[in-house]
Formats: structure tokens, C-alpha cells, sequence
């Protein structure tokens, strides 16, 4: 199982590796991808307790990048810790984290704040392989625990696939989603490859979710790998090879080894649905780039069409639990806390002690697909500050569950479900329709779309003595993927038929229909859109569905809020608590107040 990493609120100065008063000719090639010289938060390894340890970073650079200055030499190691620990440290340069080969050097004079280490041995770049420079301290266990280790840039804009932490000779990639920070490490390199002018595109920061010839905003993160500063660039936005957005941008003013975050107004996505593209650099200060190898990224936003509205949502709860376990037990009762007063989750159980045909292949939804209980899976969708992958989780608290479950009903569904079922007088089979009616052609990421219909039973004594239980899975009614179904003209309907098992209290049951992905490659590509249920017999009165009340559903298309059902937003607030504009919203939760004249609430909403 993966480390999982806490932020720690660390905040100090930081001696600054200056170049002022350089000319371009004269200066280093610095690589790395820490903006700026002033430390932020650290990252702390869980289970360092009660134990000595060592601690790593690194980051790796691209021999892409280093193909740039074949035949410079990397002649000092820079790195920054919040905290000293330890009577010494090494830095290393090598193509292989695991590998005992490469340029290891211990450092005993080292210090809190940047440490800047001349290579006894420097290393010659031949850009034939990429690089890993980086630190390990040698903390005691209160050092471990205690102390400000593996420090982060202060500015924001984590770089994908470069920031790497390790302990006692593991090592494990951080996730930009995750956190979204760069370590304080550079290398720097002497030598004559400087190219005149040379911009790099790191990044592309785009709403995932935008509607359809609605301007908004993109954020690039470049670097300056010229010696030029760079005052202007082009950019193009292209799907399919065909562009569709050209953008001239001015006022840059990067210097040779500096990067800098750029935010880009007015990009309109013409195309509904799906959207993969690329961002193209294809001019510099009026010219050519003299490396266009890494002008191009790739990216993908979800465009919804201009008459489309939000739908109300109905989360799909799927407990793997089991009788046997008091684990699960106790869950279900602090899960309930959680859940009791919402109606807008459909909570079903798969007891895996009393496993349902077709259950097995849900394995896959599990990190390793290592199954455990009591595990949760809330719309099948991934949630990063989760310690497992997904999007089968272990949830501990009812406080958590509430969080995860505010999350997943902020995102925007545009599709409803609606399920109906008959008995035949015997009451031994049971007559089903369920149908979806879309606000859209497809949905997010679609690989295959398919409605699963479930038989599900409660008030059922599954142990004698023991507390009946509620939403016991009886059956897969049409699989455990269910049928496909196609919403590209906007609706479509399913039928079946289900046998009813004589040991069944058919009066306590009732059929669940929900809408979902199915990627077969990719367990986090499975997202539920909506769901619904049906009674399926006359209620005995032990368990009653409760009426659906209307609610609320609040939409972001990448630059405000907006909601349906007769409602209106009229405050917005940031997790802080504070009144923020509704427009040009950045990533993060925030609280969405609004009225329909009669109920004002708020809505917690998650911008990704």
C-alpha cells in the first residue's frame, strides 16, 4: 500500500541563490522546477514514528530537457530544508532511484534553509537518459516526527511525473492532485549549449468541466530554458489536429531559468462532449523556438452543451461488508450518522460472506485488488486525499463520509434515471423498465455506458439476534455490468425480468437502477452518473423509502455558479468561511448559498 503524505504548516525565509547583475551569456543553466527561492509547507511521511529513519526527495528531468546542454557539466546540488536534522546528509545524481551507481556525496555542514553543494565529482550531461537529483537525511524518530524535512516550493503549480519522496530506500511518486507543489531541488550546469531562446510548457491547468462557446480561462506554467528573456508567446488549442483557439500573449517578462504561471483568458471549446487536445507554444517574442520538443501538452475538458441544465442527483452507496466482521458492524451504525438524514443516497450492501454472483469481478474496483471490509465505493469516483486508489475505500468516520458525499453531489450530472417494476399476481416474477433521459450525447470520459439493475432486500435478520439490516443485494439482475445503453439521441429504456427466490420477503424489496461507465481498463474510469429505486412490493410497514424532497443542484461551467430547480445563488463563500465574487473561481471547496424565494441552504461544491 502506498504512503500516503500530510501537509504540515511550515512557513520560513530562505537564503536566495541570486543571479542579479548576471548577463544572460554569464549565467548558470539552472534545472529544477521550484518557482522562486521562499520555502513552503513540508511533507511527512506516514509511520515515522518511534523509529530512526531516512528521508528523501528528488526530481527527475526529462532528457528531453537535458538534451538541451549536451555536454554541460551539473557542478552543484541545491536543496532546502525547513529544519536541520541529523550530523549529515548525501545529495545524489543518478538515472535510477534503486541503483547503488551514480554521484552520491555526503554533506556534514549542512543547514536549515538552502544548502548549495559543489560536486566533488560533476556530472556531464549527454541527454541520453533522464536524470534523478536529490537529498536523504538521516533524522532520529523525534526528528521524524518532529522536524520540517522534505520542503516544498512556497508558489503553488506542481509539475506531473517530477517530484519524488522516499523512506529507508523506498521511493514514491507525488500526485500534482494531490499536492500540487514542486521540492526545493536544482541542479546547476556550466557550459556553452545555452540556447538564445527556448520555452518549455510544463503544465496546463484547465476547468475539466466547461460549457460549450462560453469563454474561459486557461493556466500554463512555462519555463525559460533561453537565454533571451521571453516578453510574448503564441499559443494554439487543437483537437484532432484542427485549431480551434489561437491566443497571443504579452507582458511575460521571463528571464533566462525563471518559470512562471500564466493565466489565459477567453479560451471557448466549440465541440460538445469529450474533448482531448493539445497546447501548442509555436511562436517566441515574434519568432521560432529553437526547441519546439516540449512546446506541446495535452489535456481534456468535459463541454457541455449551452441549453443544458443539471440534473438532481442521486448518489449510489455500494458497502462491501460481511457479518462476520464487527468492523462492519460498527460501520454500518456510524455510517448511518452519516446518511440518515440525506435523501439523495441510495445505500446498498454486498455482503461478501453471502456472495452475489458476479460480485467477485468488483475485486477490481479495490487498490491491488486486495478486497477488505467494510469498504465504500460513493459513485465509483476517485478521491485524492484518499489513502487508498480507489474507488473502493475504507472509511472510518461518519464526519468523512459526509465530507466525500458533499463532494460527490457537487458534481454536475446531466442525466436522470427512472426505474419501474410490476409483480405477476404469484408475486414469483417481477416486470422491470428502467430508462435514462440525458441533457447530453454522452458522458464524461464515456468508454461504454450501461444501466445495472439491482434486487435489493431489507429489513433482514442475517444473524439471529442481531439488528435487521437494510439494502442487502440480493441479485445482479442484468449482470454486474449491466446492459449498454446509448443517450446519443438523448433517452433510452432497458426491460428484464427477475425470478423471485421464495426465501425472499418480497414486500421488503426493491429495485435500484443506476447509469455508470465501464472502462475495462481502467477501474477509476467507472464513475455512476445517477440512480434510482422502486418498491418493488406492498411495504409491511418495517421499512418505508422515504419521499424525495427537492434539492438543489449547483452547476460550475469553469468561471461561476449557477443552479436549476427554481433556485438562485446569491453568496458564495471560500472554505475560510469568506464572501468571495462569483467569477473566475479557482480550484478548491466552496460553499454556494442559494434560494428558491421560500428554503435558502448552502451547498458544499468542489472545483477540480
Amino acid at each position: 500500500m502506498n504512503k500516503t503524505l500530510l501537509n504540515t504548516i511550515s512557513l520560513c525565509a530562505a537564503a536566495v541563490l541570486s543571479t542579479a547583475g548576471l548577463s544572460a551569456q554569464t549565467q548558470d543553466v539552472r534545472l529544477g522546477f521550484c518557482n522562486g527561492d521562499k520555502l513552503g509547507a513540508s511533507i511527512r511521511a506516514q509511520g515515522t514514528e518511534t523509529d530512526d529513519n531516512e528521508l528523501g526527495a528528488a526530481i527527475y528531468i526529462s532528457k528531453d530537457i537535458l538534451k538541451k546542454y549536451v555536454g554541460d557539466t551539473i557542478y552543484q546540488v541545491s536543496y532546502a530544508n525547513t529544519d536541520k536534522v541529523g550530523s549529515s546528509m548525501t545529495v545524489f545524481i543518478k538515472n535510477d532511484l534503486y541503483s547503488k551507481q551514480g554521484i552520491v556525496q555526503t554533506v556534514r555542514d549542512h543547514h536549515a534553509g538552502w544548502n548549495n553543494i559543489t560536486l566533488k565529482k560533476p556530472y556531464v550531461i549527454t541527454g541520453e537518459e533522464g536524470i534523478y537529483v536529490g537529498y536523504v537525511a538521516y533524522p532520529n524518530h523525534i526528528e521524524a516526527d518532529n522536524s520540517e524535512i522534505l520542503t516544498m516550493e512556497f508558489n503553488s503549480g506542481g509539475t506531473p511525473d517530477v517530484d519524488w519522496y522516499g523512506m529507508n530506500g523506498q521511493w514514491w511518486k507525488t500526485k500534482v492532485d494531490l499536492i500540487n507543489y514542486d521540492f526545493c531541488i536544482r541542479a546547476y550546469a556550466k557550459g556553452n549549449n545555452k540556447p538564445p531562446r527556448d520555452l518549455g510548457l510544463d503544465r496546463i491547468d484547465n476547468y475539466n468541466m466547461v460549457r460549450q462557446n462560453t469563454p474561459t480561462t486557461m493556466s500554463v506554467q512555462i519555463t525559460n530554458y533561453g537565454l533571451d528573456t521571453v516578453d510574448g508567446f503564441t499559443i494554439e488549442a487543437r483537437k484532432d489536429g484542427q485549431t480551434f483557439a489561437t491566443k497571443q500573449v504579452s507582458g511575460v517578462a521571463l528571464a533566462h531559468n525563471e518559470m512562471k504561471k500564466v493565466d489565459i483568458d477567453g479560451f471557448t471549446f466549440p465541440l460538445e462532449g469529450n474533448n482531448d487536445f493539445t497546447v501548442n507554444i509555436t511562436g517566441i517574442n515574434g519568432g521560432a523556438d529553437a526547441d519546439t520538443s516540449d512546446n506541446v501538452r495535452s489535456s481534456y475538458a468535459y463541454i457541455v452543451p449551452e441549453n443544458a441544465e443539471a440534473q438532481e442527483r442521486k448518489i449510489l452507496l455500494e458497502e462491501f461488508t460481511t457479518t462476520k466482521n464487527g468492523e462492519s458492524l460498527l460501520a454500518d451504525s456510524v455510517y448511518n450518522i452519516a446518511v440518515s438524514d440525506r435523501d439523495d443516497v441510495i445505500w446498498v450492501k454486498y455482503h461478501m460472506e453471502k456472495t452475489v454472483p458476479g460480485v467477485s469481478s468488483y475485486s477490481w474496483f479495490f487498490d491491488s485488488d486486495g478486497t477488505f471490509t467494510p469498504a465504500m465505493m460513493i459513485d465509483r469516483e476517485e478521491f485524492s486525499d484518499m489513502e487508498n486508489r480507489g474507488p473502493a475505500y475504507f472509511v472510518k468516520y461518519n464526519e468523512l463520509l459526509t465530507y466525500l458525499l458533499d463532494q460527490c453531489s457537487g458534481i454536475p450530472t446531466f442525466a436522470t434515471v427512472d426505474v419501474s417494476a410490476t409483480l405477476n399476481d404469484a408475486h414469483t416474477v417481477a416486470n422491470i423498465k428502467a430508462k435514462v433521459e440525458s441533457q447530453v450525447r454522452e458522458m464524461p470520459h464515456q468508454k461504454s455506458l450501461r444501466m445495472t439493475l439491482l434486487a435489493v432486500e431489507d429489513s433482514v435478520e442475517l444473524t439471529p439476534g442481531l439488528d435487521k439490516e437494510n439494502g442487502i443485494v440480493r441479485k445482479f439482475i442484468n449482470g454486474a455490468w449491466g446492459d449498454q445503453v446509448d443517450v446519443s439521441n438523448h433517452a433510452d429504456s432497458i426491460t428484464a425480468n427477475l425470478d423471485i427466490d421464495p426465501s425472499w420477503n418480497v414486500n421488503n424489496m426493491r429495485i435500484v437502477a443506476f447509469l455508470s461507465n465501464y472502462d475495462s481498463s481502467q477501474p477509476l474510469n467507472c464513475s455512476v452518473f445517477n440512480s434510482a429505486q422502486c418498491q418493488l412490493g406492498i411495504t409491511d410497514g418495517i421499512y418505508q423509502t422515504t419521499v424525495q424532497k427537492l434539492r438543489p443542484t449547483v452547476f460550475c461551467d469553469g468561471k461561476a455558479f449557477s443552479t436549476a430547480n427554481g433556485f438562485k445563488v446569491v453568496a458564495v463563500y471560500n472554505q475560510a468561511g469568506q464572501e468571495v465574487d462569483n467569477q473566475g473561481l479557482q480550484r478548491g471547496l466552496y460553499l454556494v448559498k442559494v434560494t428558491d424565494g421560500v428554503r435558502t441552504t448552502t451547498v458544499k461544491y468542489v472545483v477540480r
